[in-house]
């Protein structure tokens, strides 16, 4: 590194060596500091506003394909999925899954986790139907927490938490 006065600034004139697969990251970074231009910032905000078109694309095809197949398919597994973005701590979801769907419909899946995870939204209010359309799939295709050994018979009910779905307790033991 050098440096010259010049009458108004100090000049320092830097050498940098980075492997050519980071230059383009390293350039935008060096014009964000001398330019005080926010390409990086700029390039999240895009790569976010991306993220969100695609995840309402994706769970328009989610919940289309639901609800064209009321019974069998893969609506349930759908639901799972959803379910489990809802409370993931109720309705856990392996992933693997999704290699039971077409690619359609495991991209779509895909697509949604990938801006969920942003924390930008909760999923029950971006489907159509809100979170009550949620709580009838989940009723419908018998969607439950799995059973731990230590689970009694009272836990293994509906999510062992109904009064959170707003409907008789019950009612939704009896699915």
């Amino acid at each position: 590194m050098r440096s010259r006065e010049s009458s108004e600034h100090k000049i320092v004139q830097v050498e940098l060596s980075v492997p050519e697969n980071q230059r383009d990251e390293l350039y935008a970074a060096w014009h964000e500091i001398v330019a005080g231009k926010r390409l990086r910032i700029q390039t999240l905000e895009r790569d976010v506003a991306a993220a969100a078109t695609r995840a309402r694309q994706a769970l328009k095809t989610i919940e289309k394909a639901i609800r064209l197949q009321k019974d069998g398919g893969p609506a349930a597994l759908l639901t799972a999925f959803l379910a489990s973005l809802y409370n993931g701590y109720e309705f856990p979801f392996d992933l693997s899954d999704l290699r039971d769907l077409d690619i359609e419909l495991a991209n779509a899946c895909l697509d949604y986790l990938n801006y969920h995870r942003l924390g930008l939204a909760e999923v029950q209010d971006e489907l159509g139907g809100g979170e009550p359309e949620l709580q009838r799939w989940i009723r419908h295709y018998g969607i439950r927490r799995p059973r731990a050994e230590s689970d009694s018979p009272e836990d293994r009910s509906f999510s062992g938490n109904t009064d959170a779905l707003g409907e008789d307790a019950d009612e939704a033991r009896e699915h």
